[in-house]
């Protein structure tokens, strides 16, 4: 029996694979679907969605996402940003280049980052240029960007085109470290705020924490997975933040917007719309219903998509 079981197991998990590879390529929604059931073991609710997961990946499905593309952007984004006023809290820059192989290493300073303006978790931290390999910094870079993206049914990355820049390094003496504020906005409204310390940027792991707008912890709309015990302080800058937030965000129907704050000063992260790839799962069920409800989905504005990612094989390393 138990041979029986495990050959049962390999032929789901061989037809499962070739599936999936189909999928992320001619059918990026169902694939988003059975991402979704391998978190939460149910299927997303399309024709009535509820929680802000299932709402997320309707509104990427079948709405209009061009300007979340150039949002997602983190080059692009920066012009967005400049254009509602903000420009005075992004991140100082020092270049972008087009392709990897052009950036010049000798102009930047002592100590800054490398990204892709498409990437996720795959910054390159440079403390020190002598420390820094710049083959492998390369070969770091090309192997990231939009094509991983495919095989996570976040597609509008895929209209983003790829370009890599050097920012500042924000630096900061807080023992939790460089502390992420993640604003849950709902049309323009922020409704919430989720906390990252003691990041590790590589492993995008860390102590989560969310709080309400008078910085009330809601401890309890985090789900166990993401449990901890670290409270982090009130951000000097909170009633900044939430005017930018609101401005950054209205806009859309839903948005996650970030900051930094060092020294006072506040600092743009990014504009995120598929947070976690609409299958988050640091906040509970209630709470991702309860956001879920702050979102009133227009279905008059649906569109229909012929999706054909096959040009983009190349790009999935």
């Amino acid at each position: 029996m138990k041979v029986i079981k495990k050959i049962k197991e390999s032929v789901y998990w061989f037809l499962r694979k070739h599936y999936v590879d189909w999928a992320q390529y001619h059918a990026p929604q169902r694939l988003a679907d059975i991402l979704y059931h391998d978190v939460f073991h149910k299927w997303i609710n399309w024709k009535n969605p509820q929680t802000l997961n299932e709402k997320i990946n309707w509104l990427a499905f079948n709405t209009d996402t061009s300007l979340w593309s150039l949002c997602t952007d983190k080059y692009a984004v920066r012009d967005y940003v400049k254009s509602k006023g903000l420009a005075h809290i992004l991140v100082p820059i020092y270049g972008k280049w087009d392709k990897a192989e052009d950036i010049d290493f000798d102009s930047l300073p002592d100590k800054y980052v490398l990204k892709p303006n498409n990437g996720n978790s795959d910054l390159i931290v440079v403390d020190g240029k002598h420390k820094l390999d710049k083959q492998e910094a390369i070969n770091k870079l090309n192997h990231s960007g939009a094509g991983k993206f495919i095989g996570s049914a976040q597609p509008h990355y895929l209209a983003i085109k790829p370009c890599f820049i050097a920012e500042k390094l924000l630096e900061t003496t807080n023992p939790l470290g460089l502390v992420d504020y993640k604003f849950k906005v709902f049309n323009g409204k922020p409704y919430c705020i989720g906390t990252w310390a003691n990041r590790i940027p590589m492993t995008n792991t860390g102590d989560f924490g969310i709080y309400d707008l008078d910085w009330n912890p809601l401890t309890d709309w985090i789900s166990n997975k993401a449990m901890n015990h670290v409270h982090i302080p009130k951000p000097e800058c909170l009633d900044k933040m939430l005017e930018y937030a609101a401005i950054l965000g209205e806009d859309f129907e839903q948005v996650r917007v970030d900051f930094y704050e060092i020294d006072g000063k506040v600092y743009f992260g990014e504009l995120t719309f598929t947070s976690a790839a609409g299958r988050d799962n640091d906040y509970t069920d209630e709470a991702l219903l309860k956001m879920g409800q702050q979102i009133k989905l227009d279905f008059s504005k649906k569109i229909k998509r012929h999706w054909d990612l096959t040009p983009y094989k190349n790009l999935v390393k």
